[in-house]
């Protein structure tokens, strides 16, 4: 296959920077537009409105799209996997079955996710029982015009599956990115030049990504397509099933994680506008990390996928371990950087003293979970290479179950009581990353068991 990186030979640590790189590059420029984006939403006092308020509003509304793209994931990661497996094997065929039904995947749970946003949002940011009324307006008002481009964000993800399927990360690198920097230059455009305030910053994200589409349906419709799409040819319930299973365990595990983050987030409302502010500025600020992290995922999904289709089963092993070498050392390093660095990191965003220290204790306090936040994501990567996608959706669910309580907790006994909900996303992810880097471990050992015991056994019948 002419369309793919071939991540079945040569060096393996090359092979990994030639995948995770772009990756990385896209992970940093999403991670600098949410960071531009609240930079702008945070002035929005320029033309008379109060910026704690919305920042508030877009991050009560931020969750709905966090339960959208645990929709997206279910058809992404099953597409994502399932192309990097039919591209180990060379089968061209299978690729464009894949992509031809991931399509349908995807645009049918677009239609439902925009339909709740633009009618029902009343009921969504209801559940956060949020007293501010204007808080609780621009919230409304923001999903309903993000949402209204639901079916260019479901299918640009769809499109990114399969370029992160068959290694072209770089692709996705080019094309998502220039969507990211194209709203990074409306924001401020829309946000303070047209005076349109939150309304500004939803409109700014729906034009982007409705752009980024048009430039993927020029490509499929070009000679330098990945892949045929052809509903006539390639429709399967079957390969919509496969897609649909394979994804499904990451997708709950997703939605699971945003309804988590809401009740958290109901639980954060209750100290006011301010700490609602510092939660949502201090997990842009975490984008350090799993930003980072969510890179590599995709780039060792991709490289452990193509070579379990290749039978090259050794390379996976040496993968992980490679990717081990490169994010341990960077975890650490974000670590000491969000504790000792907290106030300068801070500030970039907030003027407001009390707002300040409470962030600034909000980062010192999770810089203690980072690593572990990319040994979760990183392997999580590894098991969805070899389609054990349940095994870290499993862990993910339950260490992510555990916040709850343990927010309730550490609540009651806490000065402030806020920091105990910081403290129980710490445990958590301390609890995952350590789990599922110790249960890879023990996966791949039995995995070479098992090959070893069936090659002798063969060796025997010959």
């Amino acid at each position: 296959m002419k369309v793919k990186i071939d991540l079945t030979e040569g060096s393996i640590l090359k092979k990994l920077l030639i995948v995770a790189v772009p990756m990385l590059l896209t992970s940093l420029v999403q991670m600098l537009y949410n960071l531009t984006d609240m930079f702008w939403v945070a002035r929005v006092d320029r033309i008379g409105l109060d910026p704690t308020i919305a920042v508030a509003a877009v991050g009560t509304a931020g969750y709905y799209m966090w339960f959208g793209f645990g929709l997206i994931l279910i058809a992404k990661v099953g597409v994502s996997v399932k192309v990097s497996q039919a591209a180990g094997k060379n089968d061209a065929e299978r690729v464009n079955s894949i992509a031809t039904n991931g399509l349908i995947t995807m645009a049918i749970m677009a239609l439902l996710f925009s339909f709740y946003g633009m009618f029902f949002n009343h009921h969504f940011v209801g559940i956060f029982q949020i007293t501010d009324g204007d808080v609780v307006d621009q919230a409304m008002r923001y999903m309903r015009i993000v949402t209204s481009a639901g079916l260019a964000f479901f299918l640009v993800n769809m499109f990114n599956g399969v370029y992160d399927g068959l290694g072209k990360t770089i692709n996705t690198f080019y094309i998502a990115g220039s969507g990211l920097v194209l709203n990074m230059i409306l924001d401020p455009i829309m946000i303070l030049g047209l005076g349109l305030g939150v309304q500004g910053a939803a409109l700014a994200t729906a034009f982007s990504q409705t752009v980024v589409l048009i430039i993927y349906l020029i490509i499929y419709h070009s000679s330098k397509r990945p892949a045929i799409l052809s509903f006539k040819k390639y429709l399967s319930p079957k390969v919509i099933k496969e897609i649909f299973v394979l994804g499904l365990p990451v997708g709950i595990q997703s939605m699971l994680m945003t309804a988590i983050s809401i009740v958290l987030g109901i639980m954060v409302a209750q100290y006011g506008p301010s700490i609602m502010s510092v939660s949502r500025i201090g997990s842009q600020i975490e984008a350090l990390s799993w930003m980072i992290a969510s890179g590599f995922q995709v780039a060792l999904a991709a490289f452990v996928g193509q070579n379990v289709g290749a039978g090259q089963y050794a390379r996976v092993k040496d993968g992980y371990v490679t990717s081990m070498k490169v994010l341990i050392p960077y975890g650490l390093a974000i670590n000491g950087l969000l504790f000792f660095g907290a106030k300068p990191l801070f500030s970039l965003f907030i003027d407001s003293q009390p707002t300040l220290d409470q962030g600034i204790t909000y980062l010192r306090i999770l810089s203690v979970s980072q690593l572990f936040m990319i040994l979760d994501m990183v392997t999580a990567g590894a098991f969805n290479g070899f389609g054990k996608t349940y095994i870290p959706s499993a862990i993910q669910m339950f260490g992510n179950a555990i916040r709850i309580p343990l927010a309730m907790g550490l609540s009651t006994i806490m000065i402030p009581e806020v920091n105990g909900i910081w403290w129980a996303l710490n445990i958590s992810s301390v609890f995952k990353g350590t789990v599922l880097f110790i249960l890879f471990l023990l996966f791949i050992i039995r995995f070479n068991k098992r090959l070893q015991s069936h090659q002798v056994a063969n060796y025997g019948t010959v």
